[in-house]
């Protein structure tokens, strides 16, 4: 988004801080399905492969071919356990989701202590407080965005001490 040199509180908040507070919340509901999706997949899967494993279900034979259908089932449902884990291990779902949230009730506290002068805002004149909003709100957002980035970047420390 490209920013005009200066903003007046109300473009600033309707134009840039409610902005930026959607789209953090809608990736926090998003980022919260996913890892929360994948968890109940993997929990179910993992519970599901045992119980699998052990049913005694005679082989199916379509033709030429003979089908176990327990241990298809149980390898299926492995790899997807597998894929689950692994694709957290990469995206890191949990932890976007909790730093989604984070920048989001940070901006709306940010914007209900300067529409209604409390806090660190309550003793400032308007310019002050307004340039204190955007100091803090730029900054949020920076710092957000360098969160995420190390977060889908960070190699697993465990891996590296193999």
């Amino acid at each position: 988004m490209k920013m005009e040199a200066k903003l007046n509180p109300d473009k600033y908040i309707k134009e840039r801080l409610d902005q930026y507070q959607n789209w953090y919340d809608n990736k926090a509901v998003r980022m919260k399905k996913l890892y929360l999706r994948g968890r109940i997949a993997s929990a179910i899967g993992a519970v599901l492969v045992p119980i699998i494993t052990n049913i005694d279900i005679p082989e199916l034979a379509l033709g030429e071919f003979t089908f176990d259908f327990p241990k298809i089932l149980a390898t299926v449902l492995s790899t997807g356990v597998a894929l689950f884990i692994a694709l957290e291990g990469v995206l890191h779902y949990r932890e976007q989701w909790k730093n989604y949230r984070t920048t989001e009730q940070y901006l709306t506290a940010q914007k209900n202590l300067f529409l209604n002068k409390v806090g660190d805002y309550s003793n400032l004149g308007p310019d002050e407080a307004f340039k204190l909003l955007v100091n803090r709100i730029e900054t949020a957002i920076t710092e957000e965005n360098a969160i995420t980035l190390n977060v889908l970047t960070k190699i697993d420390s465990n891996k590296a001490n193999s």
